[in-house]
């Protein structure tokens, strides 16, 4: 069966767009009428009620005395200072060498460069 296809202008496809437009519009309009005759809360708003706002309690702000302070201050000078004395213990110089070890060392270290001066110009 063949198709048949009408050419509409452009102003007869608006008009009737218009139309379908309303036709919704208007069932749209009759259903929400209906929800309301059901649910009669539902109109003009929710039908529940908004909370009420809860009052936050006050609390009273501690208050420490003079010598609580000093207390907790002291402990902490007192962390802090085991804390320090760690530290330094951990990076304690190692022991130097004596003076006649220092200079055996530099007898040794003469002569070792001696003998390398002096392989390198027979060599």
């Amino acid at each position: 069966m063949a198709r048949r296809t009408t050419r509409l202008s452009p102003e007869r496809l608006h008009e009737l767009a218009r139309v379908g437009a309303q036709t919704m519009l208007e069932r749209l309009r009759a259903e929400i009428t209906s929800i309301v005759r059901m649910l009669p809360g539902l109109e003009g708003g929710s039908a529940v009620s908004p909370p009420a706002p809860v009052e936050r309690v006050k609390r009273r702000r501690r208050r420490m005395s003079a010598a609580g302070r000093r207390a907790i201050a002291a402990a902490q000078r007192a962390r802090w200072a085991k804390v320090r004395k760690a530290a330094k213990q951990a990076s304690r110089k190692r022991k130097g060498m004596s003076a006649a070890n220092q200079k055996a060392a530099s007898e040794r270290m003469k002569k070792y460069w001696a003998e390398r001066r002096k392989a390198k110009t027979t060599g």
